[in-house]
């Protein structure tokens, strides 16, 4: 017997036939014609019929004939009911439910923007110290140019994302400058933090210039310039809310004369992943940008960590802790409050090393941020280096949650010398032993000093950058401008060519989804202290 998918008769039940959805009839397709005998003797929800009951309230496409009262066990016209309402549901049963898109604001202030996340930055992605609003405040304080643009994605029911972000006009501070992605450097020689120079972008100054600054600026920068951290964060382990974030984000810019949009500092996390494959898909270049060094704490106590080194790396951390103990200082560590009085000699050290390393904080922003972040109550400490009544060395560290951030380190090296070991005791050995004592489970030293890293474990994390220029015919030539950047910072830190290729399926992988091959680790030069360590 041949019936349609709601067909009864009075002798034996229908039997439930599997549901055949196609682009012209929807669930209740047309029968074939064998079945269409049955169709003329049976009422059908679906077809067409050459008696209709009479019009009842409608519910749905399939509704039961008004003269047949539908039985205690109903069936739907397309199988079993579910003993439950389903959310999202169909003619043909239960469809699968998807996920509203987030209500996107963009371009907000940093008040307007905490007030719509309820009050704080979300924190369910463990965000860093850069996302955090002491962090932000003293950045838009002490960055001049910098003019907000925030945004926030509310998917309902406390599921929110937030991706900070800064418009600059022409000529920011070098690191905020989308120009020094693409290999140009500004007439005075300043560089941005950690960059290279190679044979491959001698010209790209000159090239870039061509172009004319009307192709960048005004220009966006997603992320936190001072923080050199391009990160979204979110109350929910769902990555897929940045790409809400990107298509509200890249049109809105666009539609507000912003010429460009970069995320310079992409670090390894799958919330980084879909912010850059987002800005790709609307034309964005993904490139190289540097690395990052981290350790994961997995030993029980400092010894043992240190006992699963290989001899030779241990025998060198024993060197460097003798040099310390013989250059005829003293360390203390401060926390929190305790640094109040101190902020103005740290700021000075820190930035006289930035300035030997050609870093693009100033005074100003230093001074600014460990002031902001002493008032906001953040966990902040700092490892003091005294000779005789001064404090020659300093590194400021800033823990979240089980995580410590390495952020600063400065030096008078005319009292202390450029080989004291004072700057692997307070920058990596102190911080380590207390890390320890501390229940801290893994410790982010950034970028700089990376043998002194690799030495007592670090890894090497990947940092990419993403660039976007509104101007689609200049696209092309931005790409390979962005490429060849990557590729010389990729060398300047230590690569050969046949490193550049990733040698894994991981890295392939990732080289293929995200636009680049430089996805394995690379063979560390920096010298230490670099401008970022």
């Amino acid at each position: 017997m041949s019936t349609t998918c709601c067909s009864t008769t009075a002798e034996e039940p229908a039997p439930v036939l599997p549901v055949v959805e196609t682009a012209s009839t929807g669930c209740c397709s047309t029968p074939e014609p064998a079945e269409k005998a049955a169709e003329e003797q049976a009422s059908s929800c679906c077809g067409s019929e050459t008696e209709k009951p009479e019009p009842v309230e409608a519910s749905g496409c399939c509704d039961a004939p008004a003269t047949e009262p539908e039985p205690a066990e109903a069936s739907g016209c397309c199988g079993p009911a579910e003993p439950e309402p389903v959310a999202a549901s169909g003619c043909c049963g239960p469809q699968e439910e998807q996920a509203d898109p987030a209500q996107v604001r963009t371009g907000l202030s940093l008040d307007d923007a905490v007030a719509a996340l309820g009050g704080g930055i979300p924190q369910a992605t463990d965000p860093t110290p850069y996302a955090q609003v002491d962090w932000l405040t003293a950045t838009e304080e002490s960055l001049k140019g910098a003019k907000a643009w925030h945004t926030v994605a509310d998917r309902g029911e406390g599921d929110i994302a937030f991706l900070p972000g800064y418009v600059f006009d022409v000529d920011p501070i070098v690191d905020a400058d989308p120009r020094t992605l693409l290999g140009w450097q500004p007439k005075d020689g300043t560089a941005a933090c950690c960059s290279a120079t190679s044979s491959c972008c001698e010209s790209a100054t000159d090239t870039v210039e061509a172009l004319g600054s009307d192709a960048f600026f005004p220009s966006l920068l997603l992320g936190s310039p001072l923080g050199y951290r391009s990160e979204a964060t979110a109350s929910v382990e769902d990555p897929l809310l940045v790409a809400d974030l990107v298509d509200h984000i890249v049109p809105a810019a666009i539609e507000a004369g912003i010429r460009s949009i970069t995320a310079p500092w992409l670090h390894n996390s799958a919330y980084s992943d879909v912010l850059a494959l987002a800005l790709q898909a609307y034309g964005g270049d993904i490139a190289f940008h540097g690395e990052n060094n981290l350790l994961d704490l997995q030993h029980d106590s400092y010894d043992a960590y240190l006992a699963s080194l290989p001899s030779r790396k241990r025998r060198r951390v024993k060197e460097d802790r003798e040099r310390a103990d013989n250059s005829g200082t003293r360390i203390e560590r401060k926390d929190r409050e305790e640094l109040r009085p101190l902020i103005g000699r740290i700021t000075e050290l820190v930035t006289h090393n930035r300035q030997k390393y050609e870093g693009g904080e100033d005074e100003a922003h230093i001074g600014a941020l460990l002031t902001s972040l002493v008032e906001g109550g953040a966990d902040i400490r700092a490892y003091l280096v005294h000779k005789d009544d001064a404090v020659v060395a300093a590194s400021v560290m800033v823990r979240r949650g089980k995580r410590l951030f390495v952020k600063w380190a400065g030096f008078d090296y005319e009292a202390l010398g450029e080989r004291s070991g004072v700057y692997f005791e307070i920058a990596l050995d102190r911080p380590l032993r207390d890390a320890f004592a501390e229940g801290i489970t893994a410790i982010e030293a950034g970028p700089g000093a990376d043998e002194a890293k690799r030495l007592r474990g670090f890894r090497p994390g990947q940092i990419r950058s993403v660039v976007l220029v509104a101007d689609a015919a200049l696209r092309p030539k931005v790409a390979e401008l962005h490429a060849a950047y990557g590729q010389a910072r990729r060398e300047a830190l230590g690569s050969t060519a046949e490193e550049a290729a990733p040698t894994t399926a991981i890295g392939r992988l990732k080289a293929k989804l995200l636009g680049s091959t430089a996805y394995e680790p690379i063979k560390p030069l920096q010298p230490e202290g670099g401008c970022c360590g």
